[in-house]
């Protein structure tokens, strides 16, 4: 008697997770150069979250090579790889101190030129 509910729950357990697995899709992370210009201004105001900006250090971006540049360029300055010491961390909730936050004010004008310059595609 009890084996045809449990059998029921199950079936409808393994038919949600075959529907799931079908039609969805793999998470990605694939900012656009707008939500990196975005992310590079809240961390000059100080209202960049420390989440969003160790997800943007931590993961490579793959579909666009000058936010490549761009997100190495900032893991740079993060660990000092340049041979300069790290970006010491910042008071009153910013990321990095003065010093650091001019690095990535250059950075961001670096961004903004790329994205000038870059022609206008559309997608059909």
């Amino acid at each position: 008697m009890e084996l045809v509910p449990v059998f029921l729950v199950t079936l409808l357990f393994s038919l949600g997770l075959v529907l799931a697995l079908t039609f969805g899709k793999a998470p990605t992370y694939r900012p656009s150069r707008e939500q990196i210009v975005a992310l590079l201004e809240s961390v000059l105001e100080g209202t960049a979250r420390q989440s969003h900006w160790d997800l943007f250090i931590g993961m490579p971006i793959q579909h666009d090579e000058a936010l490549e540049t761009v997100r190495v360029q900032c893991v740079t300055l993060h660990e000092g790889l340049d041979g300069s010491d790290p970006a010491r961390e910042g008071i009153d909730g910013y990321i990095y101190d003065r010093a650091g936050r001019e690095r990535i004010a250059s950075i961001l004008d670096n961004l903004r030129e790329v994205i000038e310059k870059s022609p206008v595609t559309r997608e059909f």
